[in-house]
């Protein structure tokens, strides 16, 4: 979504040669735009704040000239620095998702690092006995969800001591409800002097809190998209009881390879995911009661293509990196009119062109007028011939009432009664 800057390449930013050699790897022609204007300024150690959207480069953004400190700490302070649950750098995530995804990549970066730098991550969902070993020998770079990184650390499983730099990812999740507290408590336990990192796909009020306790006269890099953006966002109204028809028959319709299809809730993924099923259409539900290996197994199934459907929560979808994906669809709407924009920047990534496609029922039309008017945007009305959706929102199905099933009786009162009736015809 965010282009790259035909004025630099990654030549300039003086990178050490296990370094180019990573940006080789990764097959990264020229940085972009929030590459070129955060790089240097992490390179110098100053604290940041980046307004950068999903699919805008901004894990290498950071993780390049991080790595590149790392390397000239370790070769001048030995291998001890990363020894005895000691950790350099901290990157908190809103996600186990993230949380793989980037340290599977900053591991990739250190492929040839002299020394070797020593990624990991840590979250919820499995065994923490299992992470705690992994963190004996330490680690330079520890990416964490807020929740298990605390659990480690009220276990003595990760010390803090050494750290220098802490990188808090997608900052506009992490100021929310969910996770406030908890990064209140993991702050506390840092040292004070160290370099702070923030990205961010929104500004938000909420996070100016945040903003005033970590950093210290950051630079500040706001990269607007404008143009640049290559989502085609699409709004079709429909009957509520006819979604499910409506969606195959975009998917049936369109040669899209992939499609990754967005639920407010973990029972709808799995409802949807059998009524598509029944059609013939391969998809897998990801959310947070699936446990771990089969997250794992679907995400992998759905990027390698034998899955072409991914159905997904907010929170389980959060972090996902798939190259190129063609169509993203809201078949319920996100609760935050913010998670609209997380949504659909799933899709047109790295200067790819895009489809988000929104289908809303009667009972969503107020809801996506506050996404429009908080999201800055405003969609035509638009209906696919046989699914238009009636003008006044029809009547709720009525349920049928429950025949009651008459209740048994206990043996006492079957007796009590047969003896009664015994009685009642005696005295007749």
């Amino acid at each position: 979504m965010t282009t790259q800057d035909t004025n630099k390449d990654f030549s300039a930013f003086g990178f050490s040669a296990p370094i180019r050699h990573a940006i080789k790897q990764a097959g990264y022609q020229q940085p972009t735009d929030v590459q070129v204007k955060a790089i240097p300024e992490i390179l110098a150690g100053h604290d940041v704040l980046a307004g950068a959207e999903t699919g805008s480069g901004k894990t290498a953004a950071f993780a390049l000239p991080l790595l590149e400190k790392l390397i000239h700490q370790k070769r001048e302070e030995g291998h001890y620095a990363a020894k005895g649950n000691h950790i350099r750098a901290l990157i908190l995530v809103p996600t186990r998702e993230l949380a793989i995804q980037i340290s599977d990549e900053i591991t990739a970066y250190a492929v040839g690092t002299s020394p070797t730098i020593k990624a990991l991550g840590v979250f919820g969902g499995v065994k923490i006995n299992l992470q705690m070993m992994a963190l004996r020998g330490g680690a330079d770079v520890l990416v964490a969800t807020p929740g298990r990184l605390l659990d480690l650390a009220s276990k003595n499983a990760v010390k803090f001591n050494k750290l220098q730099t802490l990188v808090v990812d997608e900052v506009d999740r992490l100021v929310g409800e969910d996770f406030r507290e908890e990064i209140k408590e993991i702050v506390k336990l840092l040292p004070a002097k160290r370099q702070n990192l923030m990205f961010t796909a929104t500004f938000p009020e909420s996070i100016r809190y945040l903003v005033r306790a970590l950093l210290d006269h950051p630079v500040i890099i706001d990269i607007d998209p404008g143009e640049e953006v290559l989502i085609d966002q699409r709004l079709y109204t429909v009957n509520r009881e006819n979604k499910n028809e409506l969606l195959a028959y975009f998917l049936n319709e369109f040669d899209w390879k992939q499609v990754l299809v967005f639920c407010s809730a973990k029972k709808s993924c799995d409802n949807l995911v059998k009524k598509l099923e029944k059609r013939g259409i391969a998809s897998v539900a990801m959310h947070g009661n699936k446990e771990q290996r089969n997250r794992a197994a679907a995400l992998r199934g759905f990027k390698e293509g034998s899955i072409r459907v991914l159905v997904a929560t907010d929170v389980a979808a959060r972090g996902l990196d798939i190259e190129q994906l063609p169509c993203v669809f809201n078949f319920e709407l996100p609760r935050s009119p913010k998670d609209y924009i997380h949504r659909i920047g799933r899709t047109g990534r790295a200067g790819e062109s895009g489809t988000a496609i929104s289908l809303i029922a009667h009972h969503e039309y107020a809801h996506f007028s506050v996404i429009e008017k908080h999201n800055d945007i405003r969609l035509k009305r638009e209906s696919i011939e046989g699914f238009e959706a009636d003008a006044e929102a029809p009547e709720p199905i009525k349920n049928k009432p429950k025949k009651k099933k008459p209740k048994k009786l206990s043996k006492k009162r079957r007796q009590r009664l047969l003896d009664k009736k015994k009685t009642q015809m005696s005295d007749s």
